[in-house]
């Protein structure tokens, strides 16, 4: 018997194509725990007339995130999806690190949905600084400067990276509009 030298599969089984005239986006808004990303996402979602996903809302509460990662990223695109049947955009609030990424992209691609992907970042002493409306237990401190650390706010995937800490709600929900439609259009 002759043996065959095991080939690697592909990353991606084939090109994902995104056209101009897709007319379905999914818009992924990542970051360290504090950021912004539902309050920020909420506010986005209504001003695209689209629907909105707080991805925390599919993670298993008994187990670490790294224990849950693949049935919460399942929950989200098939709930995304569905949504998507009733409406042209939803807003995904979701930190994402590659292998979601490319689990999202390629979920997304395959319905003929467009992802984009914000990072959104802002400083620790940003985060959790008391103006922002939001005090966090020490084992988020914890995770926020871990997150921070580790790049979830610069993803290099990212189709663009915002910044929650340079101006105001009202100025940041602007500029984050102006440039995801920008990229719609694109």
């Amino acid at each position: 018997m002759q043996r065959r030298a095991a080939r690697p599969l592909p990353l991606f089984a084939g090109p994902i194509c995104y056209r101009k005239d897709m007319k379905k986006h999914a818009i992924f808004l990542g970051g360290p725990v504090g950021v912004g990303k539902t309050t920020l996402g909420q506010a986005l979602a209504g001003r695209l007339s689209g629907r909105f996903i707080d991805g925390d809302d599919f993670s298993s509460p008994d187990h670490p995130w790294y224990c849950s990662i693949l049935q919460t990223s399942r929950a989200i695109a098939r709930t995304g999806l569905a949504m998507l049947d009733h409406s042209s955009s939803v807003v995904i609030a979701y930190p994402l690190g590659c292998v979601t990424w490319i689990y999202f992209r390629r979920k997304f691609g395959d319905a003929g949905v467009r992802p984009l992907f914000v990072s959104l970042r802002a400083s620790y002493s940003s985060i959790i600084a008391t103006g922002r409306g939001r005090s966090f237990s020490s084992a988020e401190h914890d995770r926020i400067q871990v997150m921070i650390a580790e790049g979830y706010g610069v993803r290099p995937f990212s189709d663009l990276v915002l910044d929650t800490d340079k101006a105001g709600f009202a100025a940041t929900l602007a500029r984050l509009e102006a440039d995801i439609r920008r990229m719609i259009a694109s």
